[in-house]
């Protein structure tokens, strides 16, 4: 028997409104994958190169045009094409870090312009230290790059806390997991973050990782150990990222002074915020990467824990702009910027299809009158059959 064009023409407009739905569905993930960089963990990493080919930053980091990196000697790039794994990168110029160093009186009109940019700690020494990635763990020491919710990194985490409780900061580390290992783990652990935050009252706070590339890229030797190095990763994306962005330039200036080659570099993600905009001194660290054993990861992390003390003014800094942007380390600081992002993306989506309907209805009237019988007589249909089951066990029970 066929079908009445009627419930035919139906059911083609469900079908239709199903795959708009599905469309959404995509954009929304993709656009929220792509919002966010984070470390591959499946062996592909990206060379970044300079005019002249050479290779001058190595990171598993996702790339994109715009984002840009720092060398271990403060040589400063930015992307301008992508070829698979090759990052092509225009020198922007050679950082003076020394201008970020405690002021003296070369430099001291310089630093108070900085420091509305750079958060000054009150120098209580407590610092707060979480994993947004559980499972990150070392190839050499752990048997496998990857420990479901139990990885090696929890044990550099730990070295952090004890080399800084050594110095008299007090130090909590967090075992909260965030697994599994993908972009909306930062969305996880960002209620990790804020409950530090709000609990602890920490004057930093480090989320600890590792990176997914050779060996060589992170091996070390500072202050006659064999080590593995540290990376500091910036989210730019949102209000917040400039600060940021000065924070870990003045954390680089404070370890280039104390242990030179120990921080590899810095990179610069233009699509991320890694949950930086909580609080004014958030850090994102690669200590190793899971090609180097654990241990040179611990010996690297726990030099780097010298350089805290100065970060966070505990000898006395002043109290100046502690609390940095207003609502850092706050509820009011909201979603993430991921999650903004997809609010928008949403709000785009409703306007196109807004504009959609419009366009092939040709009147405002006419797809009103459209979406109104959608809305009462579509998912009526829709529904219909489940109340009329739902009416006929009632005169079922009643028989």
């Amino acid at each position: 028997m066929p079908i009445p064009r009627r419930v035919s023409n139906k059911m083609e407009e469900v079908r239709t409104v199903n795959k708009w739905l599905i469309m959404i569905a995509i954009v929304i993930f993709s656009c929220s994958m792509a919002i966010q960089g984070f470390a591959n963990d499946n062996g592909n990493y990206f060379n970044i190169v300079d005019e002249t080919g050479n290779v001058v930053y190595v990171t598993a980091w996702e790339m994109q045009t715009g984002d840009e990196c720092l060398t271990e000697t403060n040589k400063r790039y930015q992307i301008v094409r992508i070829e698979g794994n090759t990052a092509y990168a225009k020198f922007i110029g050679e950082v003076n870090l020394s201008q970020y160093l405690e002021p003296n009186q070369k430099n001291a009109l310089w630093w108070e312009a900085l420091m509305p940019r750079i958060a000054k700690a009150q120098g209580t020494g407590k610092v707060a230290i979480y994993h947004t990635h559980s499972d990150e763990s070392y190839v050499p020491t752990d048997g496998q790059e990857s420990i479901f919710g139990n990885g090696g990194i929890y044990k550099v985490g730990d070295a952090f806390t004890q080399a800084l409780q050594a110095k008299g900061i007090e130090a909590i580390h967090s075992t909260a997991k965030h697994d599994p290992h993908d972009n909306m783990a930062y969305e996880r652990s960002r209620r990790t973050a804020l409950d530090l935050i709000k609990k602890q009252q920490p004057d930093a706070i480090f989320d600890v990782h590792r990176d997914a590339v050779p060996p060589e890229v992170y091996k070390g030797k500072v202050d006659g150990q064999d080590i593995s190095k540290v990376q500091l990763v910036v989210g730019k994306y949102g209000p917040t990222g400039k600060q940021i962005e000065d924070y870990a330039l003045q954390i680089k200036a404070a370890s280039d002074k104390q242990h030179p080659g120990l921080v590899k570099g810095i990179f610069f993600a233009k699509g991320g915020d890694y949950n930086q905009d909580l609080h004014p001194r958030a850090m994102l660290i690669e200590a190793g990467s899971h090609t180097n054993d654990r241990q040179s990861a611990e010996k690297g992390i726990a030099l780097f824990a010298d350089v805290i003390p100065t970060i966070i003014g505990k000898t006395g800094a002043s109290p100046a702009n502690q609390a940095g942007a207003a609502g850092f380390g706050t509820a009011t600081s909201g979603a993430s910027g991921a999650t903004k992002s997809i609010g928008w993306i949403i709000g785009l989506l409703v306007v196109g299809g807004a504009a959609f309907l419009f366009i092939s209805t040709g009147s405002m009237k006419e797809a009103g009158a459209k979406l109104k019988q959608f809305a009462t007589t579509e998912f009526t249909n829709f529904f219909a059959p489940k109340k009329k089951r739902k009416m006929n066990n009632k005169d079922d029970d009643k028989k």
